[in-house]
């Protein structure tokens, strides 16, 4: 459970919890397709809340910890497209 909580906490810092309105179907930050759950491919996004995921968390903890591994991995890679654009000019 603690190396759950410490993916939480390092979720949180990177701000990937934002939970949807029920009828959004793209993401937030990157405007990305969301998959069925309200979580983003592209960037890592995680279309729940902090509490949603604690209490995920006490039924499953190895999926949470797979799934907050997944989106933080998914986060780290993320670059945001343009970047390269605005360095030419």
């Amino acid at each position: 459970m603690a190396d759950t909580q410490a993916l939480v906490a390092e979720a949180e810092s990177l701000g990937l919890f934002k939970a949807h309105a029920p009828f959004e179907v793209h993401c937030a930050n990157c405007h990305a397709r969301l998959d069925g759950r309200g979580d983003c491919a592209t960037c890592g996004l995680i279309g729940r809340s902090e509490a949603e995921i604690a209490k995920r968390a006490q039924v499953d903890p190895a999926g949470t910890a797979k799934l907050l591994e997944t989106q933080i991995a998914r986060r780290k890679a993320f670059k945001p497209a343009g970047r390269e654009k605005s360095q030419e000019r």
